[in-house]
């Protein structure tokens, strides 16, 4: 829950909602005319924290500062998921595909 709903809105309408939690149920509801911030709480495991419009990252007016809930640099690398041996994970982890992704961006 948010206690004031005037600063839910202003992130949203600030473009402030960096990164979503996001999974088959948001990719209905947005398909079905919901907008990306609108889609009902998705539940465990796709929104581990129950966090408010599935909110995993904001960032600031200016677009320079992201605060982030997951954190993607806990697992760069197979080794660092808490299964992976009964996983039989091996290689880089899922995480790194976000370091990745802004190295590109900006290269």
């Amino acid at each position: 829950a948010v206690k004031d709903q005037s600063v839910l809105e202003g992130l949203r309408t600030g473009d402030q909602m960096a990164l979503c939690y996001w999974g088959a149920d948001a990719e209905e509801q947005v398909a079905n005319g919901r907008g990306v911030t609108e889609v009902s709480l998705l539940p465990e495991p796709v929104n581990p924290n129950g966090s408010v419009c599935n909110l995993a990252g904001l960032c600031d007016e200016t677009g320079r500062v992201l605060g982030l809930m997951p954190h993607p640099e806990r697992f760069l690398f197979a080794t660092q998921h808490p299964q992976w041996t009964r996983l039989g994970l091996s290689g880089e982890g899922a995480g790194l595909k976000l370091f990745q992704n802004a190295v590109d961006w900006f290269a």
